[in-house]
């Protein structure tokens, strides 16, 4: 089968590569695969786990080939969780799969979707309800990413919320909020095209460098950055006795001074964090919210064959146009 390899760090081709069958598991026919951030570094910055691989964990396929036996009938339309748990660990024991200590995981610890096939087990597919997309179907995971973000404490209708970021989590994110209930909904980055971008679904767009203007102006702040300087502005942001969500992957450290710290105390403000997400109730909400009060089509901005995807990699690199989600298509079938 055609693959786009990973075969060195910065070296992708689009080449012939081995289709590995596991028994037991289904032969999906990939439909869409979508670049993620953390495709960027694990494939031209921090390095891969092993070389070669073929990375690609947000994804929607069709059932090719089904186990003896097996739920889905060769046809069915699937989103996949890419998570391997171990089902060993406590975390595990307790149900806590998403923080499972000894996983494994499509597209970084074994192969992925940037490929036309791939093998998966029956208790990773989920069904893609009638009037879902296999587009907004291979966005599953970003989408349940960002709710598991803000799920993580309850939101109260009718409160302010702030998202710090707008890329694809930090917009799904504002999305969930808004359909949590929140009145009003603002989106903060120091980009213009994103700030645009953002304002298209209705979000009050903010310039970043502006958001000492908004101290203590929000009820919920969910930081989507993973920055320093965009937590701290999320801690200034937040009212009293308000929440901070932090999603974003931490991209540097972060050192308190005595008098911020005790700011935190004096308005007394709650934190969570979060980690990847779960098929119930995170996917599970996504496929039923998508194409209805969640909006995943917009975000896809750029549209690649297999063949054209590492130049679509190097597009995105150096920041030629603007990019919200790229989806690649393996098997051809790209659609608008």
């Amino acid at each position: 089968m055609k693959a786009l390899v990973l075969e060195e760090n910065a070296k992708l081709v689009c080449r012939e590569h081995e289709l590995r069958a596991v028994e037991g598991w289904y032969k999906l026919k990939i439909a869409a695969a979508g670049i993620c951030g953390s495709d960027l570094g694990r494939g031209f910055k921090s390095g891969a786990y092993h070389y070669p691989l073929v990375m690609g964990h947000e994804f929607s396929a069709v059932v090719e080939e089904a186990p003896s036996g097996g739920r889905f009938a060769p046809g069915t339309r699937v989103a996949v969780y890419p998570l391997l748990p171990c089902g060993q660990c406590a975390p595990c024991k307790k149900g806590y799969i998403q923080l499972c200590l000894k996983y494994d995981y499509f597209g970084s610890r074994r192969d992925g979707a940037f490929a036309q096939y791939l093998y998966a087990p029956e208790s990773h597919l989920l069904p893609i309800p009638e009037g879902v997309s296999l587009e907004e179907a291979a966005m599953c995971e970003p989408a349940a990413v960002a709710y598991h973000g803000v799920s993580q404490h309850p939101v109260e209708p009718g409160r302010a919320a702030l998202v710090i970021g707008g890329g694809p989590i930090g917009l799904i994110a504002a999305q969930w909020l808004r359909i949590k209930g929140c009145a009003s909904v603002a989106v903060a980055d120091i980009d213009p095209e994103k700030l645009a971008f953002a304002a298209k679904f209705g979000f009050e767009a903010i310039d970043s460098r502006k958001l000492d203007e908004r101290a203590e102006a929000f009820d919920y702040v969910a930081e989507c950055c993973g920055l320093a300087v965009t937590r701290m502005a999320a801690v200034r942001c937040c009212a009293r006795k308000g929440h901070v969500f932090f999603v974003g992957n931490p991209a540097d450290d972060w050192t308190l001074e005595k008098s911020f710290f005790s700011s935190i105390l004096r308005r007394e403000i709650s934190f969570t964090g979060s980690w990847n997400s779960v098929p119930d109730p995170d996917w599970k909400a996504v496929l039923s919210h998508a194409g209805k009060d969640l909006d995943l089509k917009s975000l896809i901005t750029t549209r690649s064959s297999l063949e054209d995807a590492s130049a679509a990699f190097d597009r995105i690199l150096k920041r030629e146009g603007f990019h919200c989600k790229t989806l690649i298509f393996p098997n051809g079938g790209m659609t608008e």
